[in-house]
Order: C-alpha cells, then sequence, then structure tokens
C-alpha cells in the first residue's frame, strides 16, 4: 500500500465549511477505484489526513493525473477556497507478515 499524510490548514472563517467539506470529499474518495484506506483526525497543528492507494501507480492516476478523481473531488468540494495544504509525507507502507495495522 502507498501511504500519504497531509496536513491542511482551513482558511481563516473557513474551519466549519473545511470540517464539512472534508467529511463529504473523505467518503467520495473511499468510493475511488485504487483508494485502501481513507481517514483524518485532529493533529496538535490541525487537521491531517491520511489515504492509502492500492500502489504508487494508483496513487499517480488518482492524484497526479490532470482532472483525475482527486482534482475532480477537490473542485466539487471548493477545497482551494476552504483550506490550504500544508505538506504531504508519501511512501510504501512498512506492513508486517500479517498486513497493515
Amino acid at each position: 500500500m502507498f501511504m500519504v499524510v497531509s496536513k491542511w490548514q482551513p482558511k481563516p472563517g473557513k474551519e466549519q465549511a473545511f470540517a464539512e467539506m472534508g467529511r463529504a470529499a473523505r467518503n467520495e474518495m473511499r468510493k475511488t477505484p485504487g483508494v485502501s484506506l481513507v481517514a483524518s483526525f485532529m493533529g496538535e497543528s490541525g487537521p491531517i489526513a491520511v489515504i492509502g492507494y492500492e500502489s504508487k501507480e494508483a496513487y499517480d492516476r488518482i492524484v497526479n493525473t490532470p482532472g483525475g478523481p482527486f482534482e475532480q473531488i477537490a473542485e466539487k468540494y471548493d477545497l482551494a477556497n476552504t483550506a490550504d495544504w500544508v505538506w504531504s509525507e508519501r511512501g510504501e507502507c512498512m506492513e508486517d507478515e500479517d498486513g497493515f495495522r
């Protein structure tokens, strides 16, 4: 599994809109072929999204393809006007012998 952990910063006054948009966008990501895991949490410094993809190739198809699924979801829920992306960490999941835990 290819994992991505991303930090987001809601724009001032858009915190509630971002929370609502985030729930809806995560639900759509869960339905996207190639997505294996979708989670989020409120980190010590703000919202964190955790997405697992079947592979690096699936990630590239979903996130890095112009007009691809992530771009469509971000546009549908007006992500650019509700939050700023701060950083992401990406890499292959280090699974134990019985899988990801």
